[in-house]
């Protein structure tokens, strides 16, 4: 398991599907470690709940602001991530977020069902 930010980012052109420019689909390995509670593990920001995503990062004040779904979770976004700082923003309260992460718990995909994708397609 790797935690949440630079690692992600990083690892995101393996094991994350790109959706749209401003939206990432990804794994919940990907994304936190097993833990008590999963949400403690995305260390997304305290107190900062933004039910639409945001248009600036208010730690960065950058406009790469991404929408994050995990896959068996929630269908849609289920949280941000800015690009150039790597910061974390809930969509929903923290006790949501967790039921939804706890979903996810268990999914499973085969990756090379997904097709290929040359890297050169990729946004």
């Amino acid at each position: 398991m790797i935690n949440c930010g630079l690692k992600l980012k990083k690892n995101l052109a393996n094991i994350g599907i790109i959706l749209k420019e401003d939206r990432r689909l990804v794994m919940l390995d990907d994304v936190c470690e097993y833990g008590e509670s999963l949400v403690e593990g995305l260390k997304a920001e305290k107190n900062l709940v933004l039910k639409n995503q945001p248009k600036k990062c208010h730690k960065c004040n950058s406009d790469k602001i991404k929408g994050v779904e995990v896959m068996g979770s929630y269908e849609g976004a289920l949280f941000w991530e800015c690009d150039e700082c790597d910061c974390i923003i809930l969509r929903f309260e923290e006790y949501k977020t967790e039921e939804y992460l706890q979903l996810a718990k268990g999914f499973w995909t085969n990756p090379s069902d997904w097709g290929y994708v040359p890297r050169s397609e990729f946004n």
